[in-house]
């Protein structure tokens, strides 16, 4: 599932968490009586009165020496017979099980099918009472038609949603095939996980039934059922079919979301040495998730990943749609034991994103986004809690898909790759991939590998950096004496689980007049001084010149060395100078040199950490130059916002000039955002145009809405 935050990549924050997260309960190791084979799930749909009829065979065997009871999570939904072989059995139906009681003392290795009816009578689970607040639907849910969406029907079943639509062993470490039956209203189309084998008229001839069967184990949070009057758009990769379901509405832009799945296909195979161990690959559009989950072969993906051609360059899809991909590897073909091992779903998956941009776009663009990532880490980690990625202290399984498993655990993966080479890498992820295929290992069984493959005991890495809180915070400070540079490292990280010091091996780098030297060194102590004979004085020292460390680093430089970190340093390293030199403002040459910097850095993330800086110096004629000649829609904003800012009168007319024509919606919205703030009521009826306008995640609408508000009270 990810920040822009997905097994089931769900892009919205977790609801509900409580922050004194080591006095949630210890969860143990599920200890089951049975082993489930196989699901046979019939359903009969009623959308009008947003009911439905199950009726679930449920094939397993039997674990323990014996059991005179076995139970099912069975929720939401009213029980209302059990057969085996055409005999009624007794049960008990509970709030949150369903418990069958046998004739007869079953025993091990013994393998009972059992079928249950049910149905729903409208009935419908709050996803509110199981801290998912942020869903819509949890087990089966109707949607009605809006300006959105058709009416339609769908089934939510992370991470415990399944038991709310079929009684089951709901947990990912309990994986069976699948026949998933639906009978809907004759012009609405189903989808399910697996290949589709048959499609019938009732005898009434006003319903259809729709059979997809699964034939390799699968976990039931990974379940899906989909119905509506979808389009469906085919392709293929290699001999593998792929659809995309959509909208009617949406089908001429659907492309611009999916095109890029065959290539994403190709670059995980290459990436995990795997093919892709599934029969298809589908992707479908729904109300209710702003981001995906990834249904063994039916992804799930929110409405709002359709946009048009003037959305691709601030929301593309690719990132999404290679997340969840990643996922039918890490996450569906093996998926973690237990929720707190959800790291091994989820990091991989993050990190997915990060290679598949750097393949994409380039290595630059591959920095960005991986620094974007530990930003969002980071933020977490400063304003709510810090815990290890495996923190088996938990009430809800959601509360372990947060921040600290998605772009934490991407840079996690991305320094273990520095370790190990690409080469190492790729191998333990095809060894771990292979070894255990349609199983469920845990952290260790990942520690084990890699230790496997790469020759070597790097438990110390997973201990620091998976099992433990925190992440290295370090002061940095230079001098140079006798032709020896002294740089004194210190560890001032604090905490709960948080390790007092950590084992890094790193690099350095010294920038010189004419040439760069980098060395290698090794921290592992609290405090540390290392020396480097050399002839000068470096212009500027810089730790982890890669950027590959998940490290804060706080570090003087001087005026000269901002000034050649700012011309001489990789992106991140320039962005970084850009924001410092903002203390120097007074000094006319850094004022001159940002403003260069925001016109002809080759980065459009610099140029913005430039202008975000120099704005205050700007005069409206160089802010509207500025706007004229940018490409990249991120400066651009930002042009908006810092002019609005110092120059009212000049903005608005900018605005007024250029806020139908600008060829990004994130632009347009800031406009937008800032015609409230300064405009006055005569702005009112051009906003007013801008309310029905469509716009990726309604981005237009919102703002305009928020300004006319502001106007309105003027």
């Amino acid at each position: 599932m990810r920040l822009l935050f997905t097994i089931f990549i769900f892009h919205y924050l977790i609801f509900g968490q409580n922050h004194n997260i080591y006095d949630r309960p210890f969860q143990k190791k599920p200890n089951f009586n049975i082993d489930v084979l196989h699901y046979d799930i019939n359903l009969k749909i009623n959308d009008l009165q947003k009911t439905f009829f199950g009726k679930t065979s449920i094939k397993f065997k039997i674990l323990k020496s014996e059991i005179d009871t076995v139970r099912f999570d069975s929720e939401t939904y009213k029980v209302s017979l059990v057969n085996e072989k055409n005999l009624s059995i007794p049960y008990i139906q509970t709030d949150s099980s369903l418990i069958i009681l046998p004739s007869k003392t079953l025993y091990k290795d013994e393998i009972i099918e059992y079928t249950i009816y049910y149905q729903s009578d409208g009935k419908i689970a709050n996803p509110a009472n199981y801290n998912m607040g942020g869903v819509k639907v949890l087990g089966l849910g109707f949607f009605d038609e809006s300006d959105y969406n058709p009416a339609l029907v769908q089934t939510h079943s992370w991470p415990e949603g399944a038991r709310h639509w079929f009684p089951s062993n709901d947990h990912p470490a309990d994986k069976a095939t699948s026949k998933i039956v639906t009978t809907v209203r004759s012009d609405w189309k189903v989808l399910s996980n697996g290949s589709l084998i048959d499609v019938k008229s009732t005898d009434s001839g006003d319903s259809l039934t729709y059979t997809w069967q699964l034939d390799l184990p699968n976990s039931t949070y990974l379940y899906v059922m989909v119905a509506g009057p979808f389009e469906v758009i085919q392709d293929y990769y290699k001999d593998i079919p792929m659809s995309y379901w959509v909208y009617p509405k949406d089908k001429k832009n659907a492309h611009l979301s999916f095109h890029r799945t065959p290539e994403i296909m190709e670059f995980f195979e290459k990436e995990y040495g795997v093919p892709y161990p599934w029969p298809k690959m589908d992707q479908i559009t729904i109300p209710g998730i702003n981001g995906g989950a990834e249904s063994t072969t039916a992804t799930i993906l929110g409405e709002t990943t359709i946009h048009d051609e003037k959305a691709e360059k601030d929301f593309p899809s690719h990132w999404l749609v290679a997340h969840e991909a990643a996922h039918q590897w890490f996450g569906d073909y093996i998926t973690m034991s237990n929720w707190h091992h959800a790291w091994l779903n989820e990091s991989f998956a993050t990190y997915g994103e990060y290679l598949y941009s750097t393949h994409l776009y380039g290595i630059d663009e591959g920095k960005i986004n991986l620094w974007k990532k530990k930003q969002s880490y980071l933020n977490e980690y400063r304003n709510r809690y810090s815990r290890p990625m495996v923190h088996p202290y938990w009430e809800y399984p959601n509360q372990n898909f947060d921040s600290h498993i998605y772009p934490r655990g991407a840079a996690v993966l991305h320094m273990l790759r520095v370790i190990l080479g690409d080469n190492i890498f790729k191998e333990f992820q095809t060894v771990f991939l292979n070894k255990f295929a349609f199983g469920n290992p845990d952290t260790q069984d990942l520690i084990d590998v890699v230790n496997e493959v790469s020759k070597q005991d790097l438990s110390w890495f997973f201990q620091q950096w998976v099992l433990s809180a925190g992440h290295p915070q370090i002061d940095i400070n230079t001098k140079f004496k006798n032709k020896e540079l002294i740089v004194e490292i210190k560890q001032t990280q604090e905490g709960i689980k948080t390790p007092e010091k950590y084992y890094i091996p790193a690099k350095i780098s010294f920038f010189m007049k004419n040439e760069i030297l980098e060395k290698e060194i090794i921290i592992d102590e609290r405090n540390s001084i290392h020396r480097f004979p050399m002839k000068k004085e470096p212009i500027f020292v810089r730790f982890d010149p890669d950027d590959d460390l998940l490290i804060e680093v706080t570090q003087k430089h001087s005026y000269k060395g901002l000034l050649n970190k700012l011309k001489r340093d990789n992106l991140i390293g320039r962005m970084r100078a850009a924001e410092s030199l903002n203390q120097y403002l007074d000094n006319p040459k850094t004022i001159k040199i940002l403003k260069q910097t925001t016109m002809n850095d080759s980065s459009w993330i610099v140029r913005k950490s430039a202008f975000q800086s120099v704005g205050s110096k700007m005069s409206s004629k160089e802010f509207i130059t500025a706007y004229l000649n940018e490409k990249h829609s991120e400066p651009r904003k930002v042009i908006i916002s810092e002019m609005s800012k110092f120059y009212p009168s000049e903005s608005l007319k900018l605005i007024r000039e250029n806020l139908d024509t600008d060829n990004s919606y994130i632009v347009q919205e800031e406009m937008i955002k800032n015609l409230g703030n300064i405009g006055d009521k005569s702005d009112i009826l051009k906003l007013e145009s801008y309310e029905k306008v469509w716009s990726p995640r309604r981005i237009l609408k919102n703002a305009t809405v928020e300004s006319l508000a502001k106007l309105r009270d003027k």
